[in-house]
C-alpha cells in the first residue's frame, strides 16, 4: 500500500503571499483597501512572517531584523500589527506600552531581590518562549521609561528575539523633552542600527473618518460612551446621570506613591478635578492603578486648551497621559469644563503636549453633550 504524499513544505515566498493575502481579506472585511503605504507596510510584514517561519524550519540563529511602524494617529498601523499579529504561525507576544510599564513595575515590587536584578528578569520573563514581541504604541516622555527600553531592546537583541513595533514618532521623535532627548540618543540610535523603519502616512485619520459606508470602528465600547461636557450645568450633568460630590464626599487615594485628592470615588466611580489629577507629581502608574479601581471617571475643570496659559505643560502631558491610559483600559470618561474643550488647535503649543495629535485623535471619539440652550431649543422645536 502507497503511504498517502505529505503536503509540501510552504515555501518562503508561498508564506508571504498567505501573509499578504490574509492582511488583504482583512482590510476588505473591515470595508476598506490598504492605502500605498499600509500596503508598503503590509508587504514588509509579509516578508518578515516568512523569515520567521523560514528560521524555525532552519533552526537558524539568525533573527530576522525587527520593524519600526511609525506615522499620524489613525492610519491603520495598529490595526495592521493586530491582523499580521493574527495569522503569524509562530510563538508570539504582544504588549502594550502602558501595560508593559505597569507589569515591569509590578515585578520589580514583587522580587526580593536587587533592583537592577528584578528590572532584568523581568524583561527576561516578556521575551521567555517566543519567537517575536509585538509592542503597540511605543513612546518615550520620561528618562526613567527611556532606561528600561534601552534594556528591554539590548536584551532582545543578545537573545536574538526581533521585534515589531508601532509609533506615532519616527525614531529620532522619541523622547523630545529637551532635556533628556540627548541622553537618549544612544538607544535612538540601536533603534535604527537594529529595526528597519517603515512609514504609514496615509492622508485619511481612520479614527475619525471611518470608510464610507462602513459601521465605525469598533472596539472600546465604553470609552466611546463618554461625553464632554461644556460648561458642565447641573442640568446637563443631571441628564448624564453625574452629580457633582459635596465636599464631605472628598478622599484622598494612594495608587502607588502619590497620594491625590479627589471629589468622590464610589464603588465604580472616580471624581476628581484637573489640577489634583494632573498638577502634582502622578504618573502612568497611578493612572494605571486607579484605572484598575474605577470602570467611570469624569475628571472636572478641564481648562480649555484654547485659553492663554491655561494649565501647565507637565500638567498637560499627565492629562495626555491619562487620555492614553483609559483609553487603553477602556474606560468611561467624562470631561467636564467651563470654555471649549477643543484639542484640534494650533495655538498654545508652548504647553500643549508633544502628542497631541493622538489625544485628539482619541478625545473625538467621545461625544459631546449638548447645552441647556441647545435642548431648550430643540423642545421648543417638538412642541
Amino acid at each position: 500500500m502507497t503511504p498517502p504524499l505529505r503536503p509540501a513544505a510552504r515555501t518562503p515566498r508561498d508564506n508571504m503571499r498567505r501573509l499578504l493575502e490574509g492582511m488583504e481579506h482583512d482590510a476588505g472585511r473591515s470595508g476598506f483597501e490598504l492605502e500605498p503605504s499600509q500596503r508598503q507596510a503590509a508587504e514588509r510584514l509579509a516578508a518578515f512572517g516568512a523569515q520567521v517561519a523560514g528560521r524555525r524550519r532552519a533552526l537558524s540563529r539568525k533573527a530576522p531584523r525587527s520593524l519600526y511602524l511609525h506615522g499620524p494617529v489613525g492610519r491603520g498601523k495598529t490595526w495592521l500589527m493586530d491582523s499580521f499579529h493574527g495569522r503569524l504561525e509562530a510563538p508570539k507576544r504582544r504588549v502594550h506600552f502602558h501595560d508593559f510599564f505597569r507589569k515591569l513595575h509590578s515585578a520589580t515590587q514583587d522580587l526580593e531581590s536587587g533592583k537592577g536584578t528584578a528590572v532584568q528578569q523581568s524583561v527576561d520573563g516578556l521575551l521567555d518562549g517566543v519567537d517575536v514581541l509585538f509592542f503597540d504604541e511605543f513612546h518615550v516622555h520620561d528618562i526613567g521609561d527611556g532606561m528600561f527600553i534601552s534594556r528591554l531592546l539590548r536584551t532582545a537583541a543578545q537573545r536574538r528575539v526581533p521585534l515589531v513595533v508601532t509609533s506615532n514618532y519616527s525614531p529620532d521623535g522619541l523622547l523630545p523633552n529637551p532635556l533628556w532627548h540627548d541622553h537618549f540618543l544612544p538607544t535612538i540610535e540601536a533603534i535604527k542600527e537594529m529595526m528597519d523603519t517603515v512609514e504609514i502616512n496615509g492622508a485619511t485619520d481612520f479614527r475619525r473618518f471611518p470608510v464610507p459606508g462602513t459601521a465605525p470602528a469598533t472596539g472600546h465600547g465604553a470609552f466611546r460612551s463618554g461625553r464632554i461636557v461644556t460648561p458642565g450645568t447641573a442640568q446637563q450633568l443631571g441628564r448624564l446621570g453625574l452629580f457633582r460630590p459635596t465636599p464631605s464626599q472628598s478622599r484622598i487615594l494612594n495608587p502607588t506613591t502619590q497620594p491625590i485628592v479627589v471629589r468622590n470615588s464610589d464603588p465604580d466611580l472616580l471624581w476628581v478635578g484637573f489640577e489634583e489629577l494632573c498638577g502634582g507629581l502622578t504618573s502612568t502608574l497611578d493612572f494605571l492603578a486607579l484605572a484598575e479601581m474605577f470602570r467611570t471617571w469624569v475628571i472636572d475643570d478641564v481648562p480649555s486648551p484654547t485659553e492663554g496659559g491655561a494649565g501647565s505643560a507637565p500638567a498637560w502631558q499627565r492629562f495626555s497621559n491619562v487620555v492614553d491610559v483609559l483609553h487603553d483600559q477602556d474606560i468611561t470618561l467624562f470631561l467636564v469644563g467651563r470654555g471649549p474643550l477643543d484639542w484640534d488647535v494650533e495655538t498654545n503649543r508652548n504647553v500643549l503636549p508633544v502628542d497631541l495629535a493622538r489625544i485628539a485623535s482619541r478625545l473625538s471619539l467621545l461625544g459631546r453633550s449638548p447645552s441647556d440652550k441647545d435642548m431648550e431649543n430643540e423642545e421648543a422645536a417638538g412642541s
